[in-house]
């Protein structure tokens, strides 16, 4: 037997009082007037029996009843077989604070009827229990054993998270925890969350099987949601003055067609708005057109208007429009002018002609995209400086020779991991085939690629694959050998296997050659994501000044943080996977600082894992568990808030109530023994 507040029973010693109260009122003396002191011994006699037993009876009932109530308020109880003594068993408690718990239940959002529910099993425990309470942060200040009273603090603290975990995550960090410490008690897990379908995903798991698990799903009223899930525009840069095409994929995922749903786009003082209609359980594409009237950075945003979860309703997005290009075209004594003239047709490129001999150091690095133009041969110190510009994003575009010493060719072609070039051939061939589903061709064609047809090319160079090759192959000709293909990796070294002098074939002079060129110079515009998700593996690669701290930091009105970054020669990856971790971080758009120094923006969103608002039943999470050999599950502790009364703790054996009922029914005893029993 074991007493919740034990501190009460010093109260037993109050007992006394009732018996010094009924041994002076029982011994007072009255004077009774007699004629015959014979008569008043016979009374005496015959009532002495009675009144005694009435005297002690009252004074028994009185005394249980003042015990019963003295225990009643001390709470005893029998713990159960797995509740030896309230302090050697510990509660975990996992409470899902993510996005999706902000949407509305029955009593307010999901999370405060999670923090009510964690208050109520708390109630339901003997006050010296002691607590683990863990949210989705992890953090190291949660991984400690605390009190009721520590456990209320936390509790109070808790707030939305963008962090989203598998359920096993946190039930396999407590685990680790108890383990670093060699806890051997008794554990009683309790796992209150919304249960979405991925987040039962993790089979291999490692939890404790021996505990006990007690699951409460919350569940919002409204299952149904919108949101945006990813933005993209329909060509690959943006210019001044050209019309710009954002495509914006909304979510419906509940049961009903939607109508008349409103869309808002904001991006650089340009205001849009759009009227959508969605079909249940759908996506729809939507586009939205404007036009940017200067160059620099600009940030949007776009928004659906809905009223149920509120974090995946707004996507930022951040990009930058180019004043010009800077083409750098190096060509050898016989070299035709053919790419420059292409480029030299619009204006949005500053195109500057050089030599290979003459070849300045200032002009490579200035350049956004560099051409080889027909030179005969490539020098190890130029293959030295192509390699360092690839590496740094400078984008490549090689056009042999008819000439080409082949073996110099064929180290730079080596080192990007492309066909090496065989021979000439002089036999006639004709394209094949043009890879239009790759994304190099995105909005290049108006018809169908299989329609266009070329001369016959009356030479081409054929080449040969090595293991380490790694590229697309963009164009290929009629016997399945490559005309053009692009890196693989990096995707801003791309190659032609032939030659554009009329000597050689004609290609250099069709429009399919011309619009290449052009591609690739589109291209060569810095390639950066319109945004990063928060705690995804993704990179934002930029360019670093030079002579300029090394350190970047991401800064948002009154949130800073330095992300994490990874260099290379002449750019800086930067990544937020590890910024999902910083409760602070939010979504929108950042100003990427060096020092002082303004050097772009980055916009961030939350990622929309948890939008889809798919709910696991309690079957799956009963199977799910019982599939990691979990083998004390509370089913029926999987329920709503409104049948919390129902969900089944595994208490002790609680006597409070029955000494209460046993106090009141002595003090109606002694009642009715002093009314009814006249002596």
């Amino acid at each position: 037997m074991n007493f919740v507040y034990p501190n009460i029973l010093y109260l037993l010693l109050l007992l006394i009082i009732p018996i010094i109260i009924h041994l002076f009122n029982f011994r007072r003396y009255k004077k009774l007037y007699f004629s015959s002191l014979q008569f008043i011994k016979k009374v005496e006699k015959e009532t002495n029996a009675t009144k005694n037993l009435r005297h002690y009876l009252v004074l028994a009932c009185r005394m249980l009843a003042f015990a019963a109530l003295i225990l009643a308020f001390a709470q005893p109880y029998i713990p159960t077989s797995t509740q030896s003594k309230s302090y050697e068993n510990l509660i975990p408690i996992y409470l899902d604070n993510s996005y999706s718990m902000s949407a509305k239940g029955s009593n307010g959002d999901l999370l405060n009827q999670a923090k009510t529910t964690v208050q109520q099993i708390a109630d339901a425990y003997p006050k010296g229990q002691r607590y683990i309470l863990v949210s989705n942060a992890l953090a190291g200040t949660e991984h400690r054993i605390i009190t009721r009273s520590e456990l209320e603090d936390k509790l109070a603290d808790i707030s939305l998270s963008p962090i989203s975990r598998k359920i096993t995550n946190p039930l396999e960090s407590i685990k680790e925890y108890l383990s670093s410490i060699a806890y051997s008690g008794n554990l009683h897990y309790y796992v209150i969350s919304d249960f979405q379908n991925q987040d039962l995903q993790d089979t291999d798991a490692r939890i404790d099987t021996t505990a006990q698990y007690s699951f409460l799903q919350l569940e919002p009223q409204i299952k149904r949601n919108l949101y945006i899930d990813s933005i993209w525009f329909d060509q690959p840069f943006q210019r001044v003055n050209m019309n710009n095409s954002l495509n914006i994929r909304v979510h419906n995922t509940g049961n009903e067609k939607l109508t008349n749903i409103e869309l808002l786009l904001n991006v650089g003082g340009n205001r849009r708005q759009s009227l959508i209609d969605l079909e249940p359980n759908n996506n729809t594409v939507v586009k939205m057109n404007y036009t940017d009237k200067s160059s620099g950075t600009k940030v949007g945003t776009v928004e659906v208007i809905d009223q149920n979860l509120y974090f995946d309703n707004s996507f930022h997005f951040a990009y930058n429009v180019e004043e010009s290009i800077n083409v750098l075209v190096i060509n050898d004594e016989n070299s035709t002018s053919f790419p420059a003239l292409v480029y030299a047709t619009d204006d949005f490129y500053t195109v500057q002609e050089s030599l290979v001999g003459q070849l300045k150091s200032n002009e490579l690095n200035e350049a956004s995209l560099i051409v080889l133009n027909e030179i005969n041969a490539i020098s190890s110190g130029l293959q030295t400086q192509l390699n360092q510009l690839a590496a740094n994003g400078v984008h490549i575009l090689i056009i042999p020779s008819p000439n080409f010493e082949a073996k110099s060719y064929n180290n730079l072609m080596s080192s990007f991991q492309l066909p090496l070039y065989r021979e000439t051939s002089a036999q006639e061939i004709r394209i094949g085939k043009i890879s239009s589903e790759l994304s190099f061709f995105t909005g290049m064609f108006d018809e169908n690629v299989d329609n266009i047809r070329m001369p016959p090319l009356k030479k081409y160079i054929s080449s040969s694959i090595y293991n380490n090759s790694n590229y697309n192959l963009l164009i290929q000709y009629e016997n399945a050998m490559p005309l053009m293909v692009e890196q693989a990796n990096g995707k801003n070294v791309y190659a032609l296997y032939s030659a554009i002098h009329p000597d050689f074939n004609n290609f250099g002079k069709s429009a399919l050659f011309s619009s290449l060129l052009l591609r690739v110079g589109e291209r060569s515009q810095d390639q950066l994501p319109l945004s990063l998700t928060i705690g995804s593996s993704d990179s934002y690669r930029m360019r670093m000044p030079k002579n300029k701290e090394s350190a970047v930091l991401l800064k948002q009105e009154e949130i800073e943080f330095i992300p994490e970054m990874t260099q290379n020669t002449g750019f800086t990856s930067i990544s937020v996977r590890n910024a999902i971790n910083n409760q602070s971080i939010k979504d929108g758009v950042y100003t990427i600082l060096n020092g002082e120094q303004e050097l772009s923006k980055l916009a961030l969103n939350y990622n929309r894992y948890e939008s889809e608002m798919n709910y696991a039943t309690e079957n799956e999470i009963t199977s799910f568990f019982k599939n990691l050999d979990v083998k004390n599950i509370n089913t029926k502790g999987i329920s709503t808030l409104t049948d919390i009364q129902q969900l089944t703790l595994e208490k002790h054996s609680e006597f409070w109530r029955i000494l209460l009922i046993l106090a009141l029914t002595f003090f109606l005893l002694e009642m009715l023994i002093l009314i009814f029993w006249k002596v």
